[in-house]
């Protein structure tokens, strides 16, 4: 056993010896020549798309047809409706008169008008910018995970395997299944994070951080918002007790770094709040209004949670355990927000449980199936498994030098740095190993997360018909034809129990129609989903329904509105009159402005860096290396500060 012991003993000064960049710090920075290849952005792209498209063959082919799940139908029907009301109506969507006999729009939790990638829809029409968005956002998903590992000092093998496991979490196909783009916010949570721990060194991208975090609200993000901000409050308060004790790790600190982390994530908080205002507000209004009651006690024993998390990405864990045994400092705080929201995922284990806790707390007590914090959970472990293949992969550079200096030694020569040529060799062939080994795993991850053709989209989408609105009986399962054929639903389920009047009617002869046919006539001059205007000729005072539920933000230009059992009604004075009835929500329209503002001051910050961006990446280009030897090894070893700290990056 002695010379095994020995072997062990060198392997691990070797493997945690301070040559290894990362051993000590979070943010140690090395560039190897290898990493610079793949410094271009527009390659990085290049690849991600062709990867997002082969592993999604199923989201690309048969782009107009829709999934077989209803819920994949109801939110085609609410983003064709919102693109119709904007497009064809020239109206912000705040009223949804298809849905459930009327029902809010911007401010309904699962409306992601206000989100940035509802302009694919806006531009592609529903059935492919739908596709698209799902697409752009692993991308962004590939990118954002590659980029904070990069920041973590990973390789660029171990990065782009982050990148690959998360961007293709196995649970996005179900979310993709029953229609759920929204979920595809997660995809989001590697930029925030990323935007977090460099905003320890700039504002800029503390700023970027809250445009990150306002995606994932503006897009509808029911679960993504509270699981972002656990997952931010974990990194704030993990980095903080870091900065804290880092002095008796041997580091010398700012007085304050304990508190900085605090100060990054307020920062993003307040820029991703201004930003997400105009949906923030509203939807939570909403949701205290018509909370969502869900009583089940839900838990997963830890035994049945690993095990299929060890069935799917097990190497995952393996490569993250090779970090934690080198005793590697961003591995060892990625792995407690891995076993945090583990625990999370275990659900309601008892009253001191974590889920327990949130639960008892405004939204969290909304949420549903706490399985899905496993989505998080192999975020942070995707992070620790790049962290585990970087210390592996840097582990041959050390242990040549460490050769080189053993032989100076024992020829008794003076110490001498290593060739550069050496050097070289090295981390190519500890590039070309990690790369052998990694690829496949890669695509056994990958496999998890596949989508073929005619796996999903199996049905006929929509067909478009014109005529002036009406209220049908509806069908949940095909919600998505209704609003097509500029037709209401009145048979709908929710999440959040919607209000509806139980005298809303299905294929009236006449959407807006006197109480007594004897006092009045009424006809329909205009017609928009915001605003109706109607003729009224009234023999006396009388009450106009119209077969849509009401609101308190329903206004009229002549009488007044009156909630009738929930029903949208107007009493009107005698004689004949035009009458606007509009819907006209003062609250959403200051939040909106709030956001507007917020959104053109980020503009103006970020206009002047988008053009350093882009001159950096055409510098980049244009040095890309044609020959390892063409970067010289002490300068690769000190990047400069505007390639890593510029938001650009």
């Amino acid at each position: 056993m002695g010379p095994v012991k020995r072997i062990y003993g060198w392997a691990k000064r070797t493997l945690s010896h301070a040559d290894l960049p990362g051993s000590n710090s979070l943010f140690e920075r090395t560039t190897r020549w290898t990493d610079r290849l793949a410094n271009v952005t527009l390659l990085r792209l290049v690849v991600w798309i062709a990867i997002a498209v082969w592993v999604h063959q199923g989201v690309t082919a048969d782009a107009f047809k829709v999934a077989e799940w209803m819920d994949d139908h109801q939110f085609y029907s609410w983003e064709e409706t919102d693109r119709m009301t904007l497009l064809r109506w020239g109206q912000l969507p705040a009223w949804n008169p298809y849905w459930c006999g009327g029902t809010v729009g911007i401010a309904a939790p699962e409306d992601p008008f206000l989100g940035p990638d509802f302009l694919l829809r806006i531009f592609f029409g529903v059935a492919n910018g739908r596709r698209l968005a799902i697409i752009l956002l692993v991308v962004m998903g590939f990118e954002g995970m590659y980029r904070l590992c990069r920041r973590l000092d990973c390789t660029v093998i171990a990065a782009g395997f982050a990148g690959l496991a998360y961007g293709t979490c196995d649970r996005f196909v179900g979310f993709l299944h029953d229609g759920w783009i929204n979920f595809l916010g997660f995809e989001l949570i590697p930029w925030v994070v990323l935007c977090f721990l460099k905003g320890f060194e700039s504002w800029r991208w503390r700023v970027l951080g809250g445009c990150f975090f306002a995606w994932i609200v503006l897009s509808a993000g029911t679960y993504t918002t509270p699981y972002t901000l656990l997952a931010l409050l974990y990194l704030t308060v993990g980095t903080s007790a870091r900065g804290l004790f880092a002095k008796s790790e041997g580091h010398v600190p700012s007085p304050r770094a304990w508190l900085t982390p605090w100060v990054v994530a307020f920062s993003i908080g307040v820029v991703a709040l201004a930003l997400a205002f105009g949906k923030l507000l509203p939807t939570l209004s909403f949701l205290r209004q018509f909370p969502r009651v869900f009583t089940p006690v839900e838990n997963h024993g830890a035994e049945s949670l690993l095990s299929a998390l060890s069935l799917k990405y097990g190497i995952v864990i393996v490569f993250g355990l090779v970090a934690l045994v080198t005793m590697d400092a961003a591995a060892s705080l990625f792995l407690g927000g891995a076993i945090f929201f583990f625990v999370l995922a275990m659900g309601d284990i008892g009253a001191w449980s974590p889920h327990h806790i949130l639960k008892s707390l405004p939204i969290f007590s909304q949420l549903r199936f706490p399985d899905r914090y496993v989505v998080v959970v192999l975020f942070f472990l995707a992070v620790c498994a790049a962290r585990g293949i970087t210390r592996v992969e840097d582990a041959l550079p050390a242990v040549v030098r460490r050769v080189w200096n053993a032989l100076l030694a024992w020829r008794k020569r003076p110490p001498r740095p290593v060739p550069e040529v050496l050097i070289w060799a090295a981390v190519g062939l500890a590039t070309f190993l990690s790369y052998v080994v990694v690829r496949p795993q890669s695509e056994k991850v990958m496999e998890w997360g596949r989508i073929k053709k005619d796996q999903i989209y199996v049905e006929e989408g929509p067909r478009t018909f014109d005529q002036p609105f009406r209220q049908s009986r509806g069908n949940r399962r095909d919600a998505h034809v209704f609003a097509a054929a500029n037709m209401g639903t009145l048979y709908c389920f929710a999440g959040n129990p919607l209000p509806e009047s139980p005298l809303l009617r299905g294929d009236l002869e006449q959407e807006e129609y006197p109480v007594d046919p004897t006092k009045a006539s009424v006809k329909r001059l205009a017609w928009t989903p915001n605003e109706i205007t109607l003729e009224v000729d009234a023999k006396e005072a009388t009450t106009i329904h119209v077969n849509q539920n009401w609101a308190p933000e329903w206004t009229t230009s002549v009488g007044t509105v009156k909630n009738d059992q929930q029903l949208l009604a107007v009493e009107v004075p005698a004689g004949k009159h035009t009458v606007v009835i509009a819907f006209r929500d003062r609250m959403l329209m200051i939040c909106l402005l709030v956001s507007l503002l917020a959104l053109l001051t980020v503009l103006a910050v970020f206009a002047r860096e988008g053009y350093r961006w882009v001159r950096l990446e055409m510098v980049r280009w244009r040095s890309l290396p044609t020959w390892p030897d063409e970067i010289p090894i002490a300068a690769a070893a000190n990047p400069t500060e505007e390639e890593h700290d510029e938001p650009g990056n």
